[in-house]
């Protein structure tokens, strides 16, 4: 049982609540600046998907592509049409943002 009278404990809770705010604000800052950033990248972008912890694939996105949740490894043009040619199986394209189209790659 605390000890504080509940004057003291809606102090606290108070002082908590603003520090918890700030930190939402600078966090939700921080993503803002680092999804800019992402944005600014040229190229295209890898993302791991995992189902029930386990590797299934990977996802090839324009580096621009707003669907992008968990940036892997930055790819230059030539590298993710050799990703999405050489094992269509593990590497498939975004579809959303379709880079196979923008690189070229139809399939038959």
């Amino acid at each position: 049982m605390s000890d504080l009278s509940p004057v003291e404990r809606l102090a606290k809770l108070r002082t908590l609540h603003t520090w918890l705010a700030w930190q939402l604000r600078d966090t939700e800052r921080k993503i803002t600046e680092l999804e800019a950033q992402v944005r600014a990248v040229t190229g295209y972008v890898t993302e791991q998907e995992r189902r029930a912890g386990q590797a299934v694939g990977v996802t090839i996105h324009a580096a621009d592509c707003p669907k992008i949740q968990n940036l892997v490894t930055v790819l230059d043009a030539t590298k993710a049409q050799y990703a999405l040619v050489k094992d269509d199986g593990f590497h498939h394209p975004c579809e959303h943002c379709r880079p196979d189209r923008a690189l070229g790659i139809t399939k038959e």
